[in-house]
């Protein structure tokens, strides 16, 4: 898109450029990413992702992926 259509070519020399003088255009107002949820987010991650946040299950410490690995070997097949 070219300069001359960018709509703020109209908001040059106006001070707030249509963001408002006292809630201010800040970069991130709410934080980055998933940010505030256990404090200001709080709401909406209860709402729409109620089980974000939490414990699940038994902890297993040192748990090496390779000692409970059984591959099927099929039998059945005759010769």
């Amino acid at each position: 898109m070219t300069t001359r259509l960018r709509k703020n070519k109209k908001k040059c020399g106006h001070v707030s450029a249509g963001h408002g003088r006292i809630g201010k255009h800040r970069k991130l107002p709410g934080g980055r990413g998933n940010a505030g949820g256990m404090r200001h987010h709080r709401i909406l991650f209860d709402k729409y992702h109620p089980d974000f946040i939490g414990k699940v299950g038994m902890r297993y410490f040192h748990r090496l992926r390779n000692k409970f690995r059984c591959p099927i070997v099929m039998f059945f097949k005759s010769v």
